[in-house]
């Protein structure tokens, strides 16, 4: 996979591309690399044949992403770090949480099924975009270049269903109403619309993390009732069960930021993100602390520079 995909559509040369009719068939993985991948016209990436593995338990996995302080433990805080198009890190993700979409058979353990590498790095991209929004909110420069981002992979972005961008899904799950107010890229082109107040840029960008949340989960998400043994007796409790991993991506992402004050950080000293221990941590560990506070002090009491002219 590093030798000959790499990342985009670098592996195209080694492939006679496939016309879009053609559908690809389920079927025995190959025991040869290149019987497993094929590209197609008019996809940004290759598809790739892969085996699901054995069930787990996701919320485990954010549980222990938040106790060892490390959010690249956990389905959304692997998927953000991946490096987009690069093919070998979606294959790592995959193996790792499987893929983020399943339409073959069961689900079951040994099920085999093509993955379309390019549908994976539009859902990386829309997801990456949010949560930049949410990581810069506070920064108003920075802010502005979350929207230029996100603005320039806009086409990229509109590509995953079930709805455009900032869409607010009704009741009705068929259905879904525009982003209910206006985009900074409307009003005379992203840096005209740039230009307005923080205030305004601020509660945009909430409506469209609001938005974005509920797209992403509302019809991926069902309750179940779970069953536990409770000595000779049992006891009935609901939990969320989602259809898909993409569904479980944007769920731990709104529980990460229902925790206001405990979502993940990024790191002052190295720029790493992780979960701080509590609402005073603005590094991930003590040493990196240590670091960033002798930097800091430093900067606060340095002696001022005086020129030769000034003297």
């Amino acid at each position: 996979m590093r030798q000959h995909l790499r990342r985009e559509l670098y592996g195209l040369k080694e492939f006679q591309p496939l016309p879009k009719s053609v559908e690809t068939v389920d079927g025995p993985i190959s025991s040869n690399w290149s019987e497993r991948v094929c590209f197609v016209e008019g996809e940004t990436g290759p598809r790739i044949q892969i085996q699901l593995g054995e069930k787990y338990d996701y919320y485990s996995a954010y549980r222990l992403a938040r106790q060892r302080r490390n959010p690249y433990l956990s389905p959304h805080g692997m998927f953000y770090k991946l490096e987009n198009g690069l093919h070998v890190h979606a294959v790592e993700f995959m193996d790792r949480f499987g893929p983020l979409t399943w339409k073959f058979g069961t689900g079951r353990r040994g099920e085999e099924g093509w993955v379309k590498l390019s549908d994976f790095w539009d859902r990386h991209t829309r997801f990456v975009g949010v949560v930049q929004l949410w990581e810069n909110r506070s920064h108003p420069e920075k802010l502005k270049g979350a929207w230029r981002w996100i603005h320039k992979r806009l086409n990229r972005i509109n590509r995953i269903p079930p709805a455009e961008f900032g869409a607010m899904p009704t009741w009705n799950l068929d259905r879904y109403m525009s982003f209910p107010s206006a985009f900074p890229w409307e009003k005379g082109g992203i840096e005209q619309g740039l230009q307005v107040p923080y205030s305004f840029l601020f509660h945009t960008t909430l409506e469209v993390i609001h938005c974005e949340l509920n797209l992403h989960t509302q019809n991926e998400c069902r309750q179940v009732w779970m069953m536990q043994p409770i000595d000779q007796d049992v006891r009935f409790e609901p939990i969320r069960s989602y259809g898909s991993l993409w569904g479980v991506v944007w769920d731990l992402f709104g529980q990460d930021i229902s925790k206001l004050t405990h979502g993940w950080r990024i790191c002052l000293e190295c720029g790493d993100r992780f979960y701080p221990k509590d609402h005073r941590s603005v590094c991930c560990s003590t040493k990196h602390q240590g670091l960033w506070s002798k930097r800091k002090w430093a900067r606060e009491h340095r002696a001022p520079r005086v020129s030769r002219e000034g003297q």
